[in-house]
């Protein structure tokens, strides 16, 4: 007893002062718990295509699954003329990640693209999505009954810097119907769905994941898809490996009682290659995870997704050698 009443009022602060600065310490001496970390927020810009066809609706369906994930990562949606102009902007580093067709990112990749001089080398793959059809449907009144009948006639090929358009160009070529006979017309394919409905234009070409917008708009007034089959096409096949056999299923439109054989070419994800490792890994995990909720890719084949024509981003590539380790 006679110790405590001995200690000074210091000793007592120094007491405090230990008790407060040690594991037990009460709760108004302790320091502020360290917040949380919140990964920060990161944001791609999406490079998509015009509505009407195929690149438009998929987007927008990225963007809903990403928007709906409530994740760090975010979608920018940026709409484009298409497949070439996409892996231009990608290039050009105005967009993050995009769709591009698999013959027009492997053209830029090795520098044979029309009016470039150099290979794209930023151009990365992030997944194969799905084999797509390439479209060629006819107005009711065109009388168009053979792809022999396209001479002189008025057609829509999409945009300048659409992979349709360039598709289009290949397919007639493959036909022998020079381009001076024909009359192309660059047009948005809601335009040209619209068009072909009224009969202002003879004919569309329209690539894109079925059903398309601009061909069911043009089948519900009476026009029809015409096959895209017979010798020149297995001989444009056997030039242009990009080009597969595929068939659009009967009732996939309006007035289609059968199914129509065409040519399909893969649809691709691409990205730039100096993206952080980190993001595109995240990115295609997160892809991979909403894919049960995006019907316009349901007939991709995961398996296939790594075999993109171009070099994979390492961090595409880090998420496949991870998914293959898990199995």
């Amino acid at each position: 007893m006679s110790n405590h009443r001995g200690c000074d009022r210091s000793s007592w602060v120094g007491l405090a002062a230990v008790v407060c600065i040690g594991a037990a310490a009460p709760v108004g001496c302790a320091p502020p718990a360290p917040a949380a970390h919140t990964p920060p927020a990161v944001v791609l810009r999406l490079t998509t295509g015009t509505p009407g066809a195929g690149f438009h609706p998929l987007g927008q369906a990225f963007d809903r699954s990403f928007g709906a994930a409530n994740g760090p990562m975010t979608l920018s949606i940026q709409e484009s003329a298409g497949s070439i102009a996409n892996v231009e902007a990608i290039q050009r580093g105005n967009a993050d990640i995009g769709f591009s067709y698999a013959d027009v990112a492997y053209v830029g990749f090795v520098g044979q693209l029309e009016g470039q001089r150099r290979g794209f080398d930023r151009l990365r793959g992030v997944a194969v999505l799905q084999l797509t059809p390439v479209h060629l449907i006819v107005g009711a009144g065109s009388g168009l009954r053979d792809v022999s009948q396209l001479k002189g006639r008025h057609i829509a090929v999409g945009l300048p810097g659409s992979g349709s358009a360039l598709t289009a160009e290949i397919v007639l070529q493959a036909l022998g119907i020079p381009r001076t006979s024909v009359r192309l017309e660059p047009l948005r394919y809601s335009e040209a769905g619209a068009r072909l409905a009224v009969g202002s234009i003879d004919a569309l070409f329209v690539t894109g994941s079925d059903p398309v917008e601009s061909v069911r708009t043009a089948a519900r007034a009476g026009a029809r898809l015409l096959p895209l089959e017979g010798q020149p096409i297995e001989r444009l096949r056997h030039d242009y490996p990009f080009l597969r056999p595929m068939s659009i299923p009967a009732g996939t439109y309006p007035g289609q009682p059968s199914a129509v054989r065409t040519i399909g070419v893969d649809n691709l994800l691409v990205c730039r290659r100096d993206l952080d490792e980190a993001v595109v890994h995240d990115f295609t995990r997160q892809f991979f995870a909403a894919l049960p909720s995006l019907p316009l890719l349901r007939l991709m084949d995961a398996e296939q997704a790594p075999a993109t024509p171009v070099p994979l981003h390492e961090g595409a590539a880090r998420f496949y050698r991870e998914r293959e380790l898990r199995r």
